[in-house]
């Protein structure tokens, strides 16, 4: 398996189809259902149960896409690591910030974090919010802080927000006013931002919502040179709270309503933070919320990345701060940006363990050439040098000392998943799940568990209880391996099911009513009172159905019990009731009465048609069959 073959398999995992899956990959929708089918025949079970197009996950199927989901996970973090390596091998941290606001911020954090990570540079690089997202995408950033909204493609912790202010020229006829509605600024001149700045793309958004376009007198993507302008009283402008410059020229008001923008740091989509980037980010956040102007947000995560900050400086650099916390989500995972073989992982492993081309060669059985070619190949891929020779041997270098470790990681989550796979095809560990009608759940604990459990010592059985539909819809979605349960239909229209049992309902009277067998309901009868089936149970539903047809009143219960204390009532005639006539006895069926339509009751077993079952399932089925020995199944049975 290659981790670009792992990521197709969680794409079909978390879209459910694959032609959406195969949208996103940018592959056809044939090809991947070939790859799926081929992977799937390999392993010699399925992965997914396929009902109405939707792809759901078997539970080995959910097994193997999490080991998946770690691999990937893994070569994630690899790509970051290496991706922090400079051309000399020293490690870099690359920070974007917005411009013109960056330096200040970066000479205050600069030197704690060269005093604890000396051997780590940073870069600074100025970009608009707009633009970080993207420079982080494609490996350019590794860090940013940024405000405006939130994006897909990169991970981001909210962790301040600050007011966005009118800058009014003091000779504006409301300039004497406290707050301001936009819509008061049909006629007045605006100073704004470019578009590539995010003050402007929110200014864009309160001028549609305001129902009008402003009439723009200068813009620029220079924020200097706006402010500039601003401070001449050429027009109105927005401005952030936090870069208020006060002057004589202009005011600053509130909108009404009052309108902020928060403050991120971001970094990579799936990126687990180093602990340099962990305390670098905690110093960031810390530093600017120094400044007064800025408000924090409930953020658990960059309360974390504060408290690591505070307890990794010096004394000096303490800060008393704290803020108030809530729940981050996790990132979410990214496309692979190179495809590793688990062959190429050995190959590169065992360079390193036998400090040879030559000898790695012959352990796989290759030759050197090949070899050397497998590791161009995987230089070209992380875009880093791997080995250097030193002294006639070949050395990892710092580069190829993480490609390693991380390799080592990988193939040892792929072996946990082999071991795991071939258990499961023997029969070996994990667990059955069986959904049952909560009568049968009982009897099948009783007559099933203990012969099952003797067989398969290293496999348990669970049995869940559950109505028809909560039982088809299990095994429609992956939640059961096989289900057994009561329906009025003798099939399923996807499910593969099987008869084991069934019977007509019939309506029971009770004995105090003088009623002779006459195979039809008196006319104008009414019960007095009923006995009914335990709630929940699929007896229950249809009793409560039939009834329903039959009056449009309700009328006492005064039993509620499993089938087979119904069935003796039943016989003692104590109330009326609803039960299988296949249950009843001779003199108990002298005061039955048919019902219109002679409403079936089944007892089916099933299971999904894709389900591929191992060895001690099959062994459960034929258990199965034998519960037609159960009391109440043995009486149902044609």
């Amino acid at each position: 398996m290659t981790t670009r073959q792992l990521y197709y398999l969680v794409t079909i995992a978390d879209l459910g189809t694959l032609s959406g899956a195969a949208q996103i990959l940018g592959i056809s929708q044939p090809a991947l259902s070939k790859f799926l089918a081929e992977y799937e025949d390999s392993l010699g079970f399925h992965l997914f149960l396929r009902y109405h197009r939707v792809l759901t996950p078997t539970a080995v199927g959910r097994y193997v896409i999490s080991c998946a989901q770690k691999i990937l996970d893994e070569q994630t973090r690899m790509l970051q690591s290496l991706r922090t390596l400079t051309d000399n091998g020293q490690f870099m941290i690359r920070l974007a910030t917005a411009p013109n606001r960056g330096a200040i911020l970066y000479s205050h954090i600069y030197k704690p974090f060269s005093r604890r990570y000396p051997e780590i540079s940073l870069s600074l690089t100025e970009l608009f919010a707009k633009e970080q997202p993207g420079a982080i995408q494609y490996g350019q950033i590794d860090l940013a802080i940024g405000s405006g909204d939130t994006s897909e493609k990169v991970s981001d912790i909210p962790f301040a927000y600050e007011e966005l202010l009118l800058a009014l020229p003091r000779s504006h006829p409301l300039a004497d006013r406290k707050k301001i509605s936009l819509t008061e600024l049909k006629d007045t001149p605006f100073v704004l931002q470019g578009p590539h700045h995010n003050i402007r793309t929110l200014a864009d958004r309160l001028f549609k919502e305001a129902g009008f376009s402003p009439v723009v007198t200068f813009e620029s993507n220079d924020v200097l040179l706006v402010d500039s302008m601003l401070h001449q009283a050429v027009g109105a402008g927005f401005v952030s709270k936090a870069h208020v410059a006060p002057c004589k020229e202009l005011v600053y008001l509130s909108l009404d309503p009052p309108v902020f923008q928060n403050l991120h740091l971001r970094y990579p989509l799936g990126h687990i933070l180093t602990e340099p980037e962990q305390f670098l980010a905690g110093l960031l956040i810390r530093e600017r919320l120094s400044d007064a102007r800025y408000t924090a947000s409930s953020s658990k995560e960059a309360k974390e990345l504060i408290q690591l900050a505070k307890s990794f400086a010096q004394p000096e650099t303490d800060s008393q701060e704290d803020f108030p916390s809530m729940p981050i989500g996790a990132a979410q995972h990214t496309a692979p940006q190179i495809n590793l073989s688990t062959p190429l992982l050995k190959y590169i492993i065992a360079i390193v363990d036998e400090k040879s081309l030559t000898k790695a060669a012959e352990k796989f059985y290759l030759s050197q050439p090949a070899l050397s070619r497998y590791l161009h190949n995987a230089e070209e891929m992380v875009c880093a040098q791997l080995f250097t020779r030193i002294h006639n041997r070949l050395q990892p270098t710092n580069a190829g000392k993480v490609f390693v470790n991380f390799a080592r990681n990988m193939l040892q989550i792929e072996t946990e998943m082999e071991a795991h796979i071939q258990a499961y095809l023997q029969g070996h560990g994990g667990g059955l799940y069986l959904q049952c009608d909560p009568e049968l759940a009982t009897i099948i604990q009783e007559k099933v568990m203990n012969v099952f459990s003797s067989m398969h010592p290293s496999i348990r059985l669970h049995i869940v209880e559950g109505n028809p539909d909560e039982t088809q819809d299990a095994l429609l979605n992956a939640s059961a391996d096989c289900g057994l349960y009561f329906s009025r239909e003798s099939c399923h229209p996807v499910l593969n099911s099987q008869v084991i049992a069934g019977s007509a309902l019939v309506y029971c009277m009770a004995k105090n009513r003088d009623n002779e067998a006459s195979g039809q309901l008196p006319e104008g009868y009414m019960p007095e009172r009923l006995m009914l089936a335990m709630k929940g149970s699929a007896l229950r539903t249809e009793q409560e159905r039939l009834l329903s047809s039959l009056w449009s009143t309700s009328f006492p219960v005064i039993c509620e019990a499993e089938t087979s204390v119904l069935v003796t009532l039943a016989q003692l005639g104590a109330a009326d009731t609803i039960l299988p006539e296949a249950l009843l006895s001779q003199e108990t069926l002298s005061r039955c009465c048919s019902l219109p339509g002679t409403p079936m009751y089944y007892l089916l077993k099933a299971v999904h048609p894709s389900r591929t079952f191992p060895a001690p399932a099959k062994d459960l089925w034929e258990m199965l069959n034998c519960c037609i020995m159960l009391p109440h199944a043995k009486s149902l049975k044609k």
